[in-house]
């Protein structure tokens, strides 16, 4: 079974504001050379970290390699382990931050996880992916709860959370997240659809020379 976790791009969907562009799809006027009528979009507003995008460390240190060097073996049919917290912890009205202790809870039910593998941390959050306020009452990692996932040393990191840090209250572990040669998967959703903690993930970023991330179509495979 095979479970889409891409969240949807649409006319009018939330983003992460300026200096980000809003997205809005619209037709292509008709080409004058064209007789019958045709159907065509202009994708305006879009950037790399639109809907759920794949991310390299580049995105924070520069220098380091861009997406289209990533091959596809590292980021195809990659096993994975979906970590489930509680969703009632993580409702529509306030940021709630992930603690180190929700996430060794989560993991007691999952099992022993190797590294170099994938990491999928559901709160539940997908389910607002059509909410304005999908990215201002989105869940943040505490410090510790992201050391604890560093220290699991995935090959890919996800999570059904549009906004891993918060601006109100900073917990400043993304130079040590990028440090770990870890990809970015974010934000998904469905993650509550998965029915067990063990499948495979593929996320198949669109081709884009010089960026550190793209639009993706992610999926897992039950």
């Amino acid at each position: 079974m095979l479970i889409d976790i891409t969240g949807p791009v649409y006319t009018g969907m939330w983003g992460n504001g300026a200096p980000f562009p809003d997205v809005t799809i619209k037709p292509v006027p008709q080409p004058p050379w064209v007789k019958k009528r045709i159907y065509c979009e202009i994708f305006d507003g879009m950037h790399s970290q639109t809907g759920t995008y794949l991310e390299t460390p580049a995105h924070w240190f520069g220098d380091t390699y861009l997406l289209d060097a990533v091959p596809l073996e590292r980021i195809t049919d990659v096993p994975c382990t979906v970590i489930t917290l509680d969703p009632s912890l993580f409702e529509i009205g306030g940021r709630v931050k992930i603690t180190r202790q929700m996430l060794e809870h989560a993991l007691e039910s999952v099992g022993e996880i190797a590294p170099d593998t994938a990491l999928l941390i559901s709160t539940g959050w997908g389910v607002h992916w059509r909410d304005n306020r999908f990215t201002r009452d989105a869940p943040y990692f505490s410090h510790e709860a992201m050391s604890l996932l560093i220290s699991l040393q995935p090959r890919i990191l996800g999570s059904d959370s549009p906004l891993w840090d918060s601006r109100e209250d900073p917990q400043d572990f993304f130079p040590d997240f990028y440090a770990a040669d870890i990809l970015m998967l974010a934000p998904v959703v469905n993650l509550e659809r998965i029915p067990v903690p063990h499948v495979t993930l593929t996320a198949l970023p669109i081709r884009v020379e010089g960026t550190s991330c793209a639009p993706c179509r992610a999926f897992v495979r039950v």
